[in-house]
């Protein structure tokens, strides 16, 4: 394997670093003669040296941004791609960051015990060999012998037999990665774990940290826990991202306390907690249902975001369980019994938070006793429905449990319920204000869609015991106003008085053709010499949302949605396909769409796309993308599966430049009146559903 030996940047790092183009850096290098030379490597793709190129940039006054944290991790990425498996990387990486915040001395973690020839400065002052690899390896085995309570920390590094080719492989990753890291400042390090981590979780997605808590749902759980004091404790604490959130928001977290099944996962939280400071840390390796490491009431908080539906236990041996005391839990969910084990590890005056699949929140059967035990004892303080999409894992909606023990819910008789199912933006400030002011006034707020709902009507259907807070907040607390209905009214009679009037489009226009045009395929243009078709062999999975980067082109923009994912173009091993203006871009897989990019300046980043690019006047790139989608070229698609449409039969008129823009008159005619009637179809919906709401909550009358 072949990685370069210092940091290094690609053409479009520098266009970042300098915050121009990157036809002014190529400008630079043909214009400068002391412009740095590219490090050796690929001559296609040329890299070079952060070091050299921030001092150029100083001597000739140019402006110098500072490179990204996470640029310099994911150097590391570029440099071992296609050579080490990525989770491989993102260990290795993560190990090397934890280890130098525990062997540098001037680390506020260094551990002084530690070997002298396995600390930070002699690694990162001598090549990397297998005897690095050795090295390294015994004072992460001498850290973990006198620090027990961290085990398992790491687990990536190996030491192995010379002229093992992945033992070569390990070698230049580890050589390369020391120097990223050593790079780094001691106030970054737990920044960087993050941040690569977090880099490392998407590009992968399956199979490395894939069940992570989002960082969205990681933000909302931590707020509204940070006003319990106490000591934190997680019962499925994966990759330890919602307990070390949680306890950097709060008072008095003199213990984080954890478990969970998967020990890849469980060195990542060790690691989290580690690099945060926590020293009071305890994460234990189990099934918690198997084997339970702690004791009842240990934690003032709980935090939760378990495996949803997880099914598979033994359910036999969980009738005797003291855990769970309001029920056994039926086979094909454990739902229920995450709950039962939030309350369980509460001490006086706790809260527990929970995340879990609205499902479990009116399911029938074994989990709605459970359901209505939990009611009765009253250990269910609030409940906060939220919408589908939060989670990084799944898109189902999910519900939000506020949880006490038994007889220490804020108000014996009543449930908060809280509606926030079709709310795209949640304010966690705001929700942990109304939780407060419940839990100490018992007052429902009212700037939220929120409602006490009384127990006794809970249980009043012993059927059902529905606690879903759609079902109780689904009428008369959000009903628009006379004003808002009144302007959803206005709003529909601008729309249709904004019906375009057909002037091009009229039956006189419209003749009988004379004979058929010839059809030619998309293949024969390209033989032809009419049409260029472009496709990247190459798919980009790291894209990212915001402006630092190219803009990508993608299934949704194609079929005219709004795109803001970039990509870093380093990424690509060759040059990349940047689209020109006047380009079509065809996905012919899955569905046919095509789009003509009337800007230019994005770039193919998936080989599920074709670029059209027209050679010459005789096709106009409008005609183009109307046509290939035509209901003829939609019914060649083939797959049983993925339906899929080759080029060769997918067909367009060959007409004169001349009809071509006609008709392309009438169809933009056409186009402005679909769009109107569009807009008219999404105004009258609005305009029905606030007259039934408002209707039904009483807050009109229609004479």
């Amino acid at each position: 394997m072949s990685t370069p030996t210092p940091l290094t940047l690609s053409a479009s790092d520098i266009a970042k670093l300098a915050d121009v183009g990157r036809s002014t850096v190529s400008n630079w290098r043909n214009r400068y003669q002391d412009f740095p030379q590219p490090v050796p490597g690929d001559t296609a793709n040329p890299r070079f040296a952060t070091a050299e190129v921030e001092q150029w940039l100083k001597e000739h006054d140019k402006t110098v941004k500072n490179v990204s944290l996470g640029r310099h991790l994911w150097i590391v990425m570029n440099g071992i791609r296609g050579a080490v498996e990525p989770e491989k990387a993102g260990a290795i990486g993560a190990d090397l960051i934890a280890w130098r915040y525990v062997s540098d001395p001037d680390s506020a973690g260094f551990d002084e015990e530690l070997p002298a020839q396995t600390q930070w400065p002699q690694l990162a002052n001598a090549a990397a060999s297998l005897d690095t690899a050795e090295l390294i390896r015994e004072g992460m085995w001498a850290y973990e012998a006198s620090h027990p309570e961290r085990v398992p920390l790491f687990n990536a590094i190996h030491a192995g037999s010379p002229g093992h080719e992945q033992e070569r492989d390990q070698t230049d990753l580890l050589d390369f990665a020391i120097r990223v890291v050593n790079h780094l400042g001691f106030d970054e390090l737990e920044e960087a774990f993050g941040v690569f981590q977090d880099q490392i979780t998407r590009s992968v997605r399956r199979g490395y940290d894939s069940a992570a808590t989002s960082e969205t749902l990681v933000s909302l759980v931590a707020t509204l826990a940070s006003s319990i004091p106490g000591p934190v404790h997680d019962p499925a604490v994966g990759s330890g991202r919602m307990l070390i959130a949680t306890a950097s928001r709060g008072e008095n977290r003199s213990a984080l306390t954890g478990q969970d099944i998967d020990p890849r996962a469980l060195i990542q939280a060790n690691q989290r907690a580690l690099l945060a400071g926590h020293t009071r840390t305890n994460l234990r390796h189990g099934d918690v249902f198997a084997r339970d490491y702690f004791d009842q009431g240990l934690a003032q908080v709980v935090v939760m975001d378990p495996p949803y539906g997880l099914r598979g236990h033994r359910t036999e041996h969980l009738y005797l369980d003291p855990r769970l005391p309001y029920g056994t839990p039926p086979k094909s969910t454990m739902d229920l019994a995450w709950l039962q084990l939030a309350i369980w590890y509460l001490g006086t005056g706790g809260r527990a938070f929970v995340l879990q699949p609205a499902g479990s929140a009116f399911r029938g059967g074994a989990e709605a006793k459970i359901r209505a035990a939990m009611l009765q004892a009253g250990t269910i303080e609030a409940i906060i429905a939220l919408p589908g999409g939060l989670a990084s894992h799944t898109r189902i909606p999910l519900n939000l449990w506020v949880l006490a023990r038994p007889g220490e819910v804020s108000d014996p008789g009543r449930v908060l319920m809280i509606d926030h199912s079709d709310t795209k933006d949640i304010d966690p400030e705001a929700l942990a204000t109304a939780l407060r002011d419940w839990r100490e006034n018992r007052t429902v707020p009212s700037t939220l869609p929120a409602d006490a709902v009384t127990i006794a009507d809970i249980l009043a259907d012993k059927d059902k015991i529905d606690v879903n807070p759609r079902r109780w907040l689904s009428s008369g607390l959000d009903a628009p106003d006379l004003e808002s209905v009144r302007s959803t009214v206005e709003s529909l009679h601008r729309a249709a008085a904004s019906i375009p009037a057909l002037t091009q489009v009229t039956a006189e226009s419209i003749a009988a053709g004379t004979q058929p045009p010839k059809l030619v395929s998309i293949t024969e243009l390209e033989k032809a010499g009419s049409l260029e078709v472009l496709r990247t062999r190459e798919t980009i999975r790291e894209v990212d949302e915001g402006t630092d980067g190219t803009p990508i082109v993608s299934g949704p923009w194609i079929r005219g949605d709004a795109e803001t994912r970039t990509v870093d173009l380093g990424l690509f091993k060759a040059n990349p396909t940047i689209t020109q203006p006047g380009d079509v871009l065809l996905q012919n897989t899955g569905g046919l769409a095509a789009r003509v990019d009337a800007e230019g300046g994005r770039v193919l980043s998936s080989n599920s796309f074709h670029l059209l690019r027209s050679l010459g006047d005789n096709l106009r790139p409008e005609f183009l993308a109307e046509f290939i989608v035509s209901a003829h070229n939609r019914s060649q698609a083939q797959g049983a599966a993925v339906q899929r449409i080759r080029l060769q039969d997918l067909k367009v008129p060959l007409l004169p430049v001349e009809q071509q823009d006609r008709i392309l008159e009438r169809l933009a005619e056409v186009r402005a009146l679909q769009e109107s009637a569009t807009a008219i179809l999404d105004a009258a919906s609005q305009v029905r559903d606030a007259l039934v709401d408002a209707t039904s909550a009483g807050t009109i009358s229609v004479g």
